[in-house]
């Protein structure tokens, strides 16, 4: 069974390139365009589990640290892996993201290998 991975980000350019260089590995990828979005989606007892989310970190309303804090909260999630995909990667971000309990993490723009090699990390490192 293939893995689920899900994508987050607010730029429909990025979702795009990560879902074909992901299904290209064998992947399903499921798709969000908000914090908001991947929240309502993971809360839904009806969708199926994913089994990594790819996340950004700048988007409006919800950005990537909220979100993350709040799949960190809930008790069915918090394990889950969640790699930042962003641009702005200084050290306070860093810093903040894995106080929040991130991953891993990956610069934007990223070569496909860099992403690959990430994902299949993230699923390594949590035993699915």
């Amino acid at each position: 069974m293939s893995k689920r991975i899900m994508v987050v980000d607010d730029d429909k350019i990025t979702i795009q390139m990560c879902e074909y260089i992901l299904k290209q590995q064998g992947y399903e990828v499921i798709s969000a365009l908000s914090g908001k979005r991947c929240l309502e989606y993971l809360r839904d007892e009806k969708n199926p589990p994913v089994d990594c989310i790819v996340l950004d970190i700048e988007m409006p309303m919800l950005n990537g640290f909220n979100t993350l804090s709040s799949i960190r909260q809930s008790e069915k999630l918090m394990k889950l892996p969640v790699m930042f995909l962003t641009a702005a990667a200084n050290q306070d971000t860093v810093k903040e993201a894995i106080r929040l309990g991130v991953t891993s993490y990956l610069r934007k723009p990223f070569l496909p290998k860099e992403l690959v090699e990430k994902v299949a990390a993230l699923l390594e490192n949590s035993g699915k």
